[in-house]
């Protein structure tokens, strides 16, 4: 049983019961998501930030892309035309900028952003050698791994990082 969140032990705000209906079809699949978006605790906080973007667009949102500063949402339900996989659109915010680019647009500027993320992976997993590591099993322990985590952030803020990791940003 989850601690109920700070703001409702404080507020007594009580819990809200609210009842569904769906296909059974679309309940097997979005049953457990709600389930775990209703979590009272950090898990299911993060998990309602990841849809944020959702009450802001008026489509589907099929990917959200993010950089230092800016966004690319793509917005669908996607379209199969011809060889290509279309977004209906999608949005494009930075410091100044706010544009909405159509489907064509959408497709060029999502293939370059896709090629740039390809390749710093890649890079990534030959900077540190990750090729030379056996497989893993792509499931986490979360009661192993998130005292590991916190243990590593923790070492990691408290030594002067300024040399390790370099910047990005133009």
């Amino acid at each position: 049983m989850s601690k109920p969140s700070l703001l409702a032990r404080l507020t007594g705000w009580p819990n809200i019961t609210n009842k569904y209906r769906a296909h059974w079809r679309v309940m097997i699949h979005t049953h457990p998501l709600i389930v775990q978006l209703l979590e009272d605790n950090a898990d299911g906080d993060t998990r309602r930030a990841a849809l944020a973007e959702w009450y802001r667009a008026e489509r589907p949102v099929v990917d959200i892309l993010r950089g230092t500063a800016s966004l690319f949402r793509i917005d669908g339900p996607r379209q199969f035309l011809g060889s290509e996989n279309f977004a209906m659109g999608s949005l494009i915010e930075s410091p100044g900028v706010t544009a909405h680019l159509d489907p064509v647009e959408t497709l060029h500027l999502e293939e370059r952003v896709r090629q740039a993320i390809e390749k710093e992976i890649l890079g990534w997993i030959d900077e540190h050698g990750l090729q030379d590591r056996p497989a893993i099993e792509p499931h986490v322990e979360r009661d192993v791994a998130d005292p590991k985590a916190l243990a590593r952030m923790s070492d990691w803020v408290g030594r002067d990082r300024w040399t390790e990791a370099k910047s990005y940003v133009r």
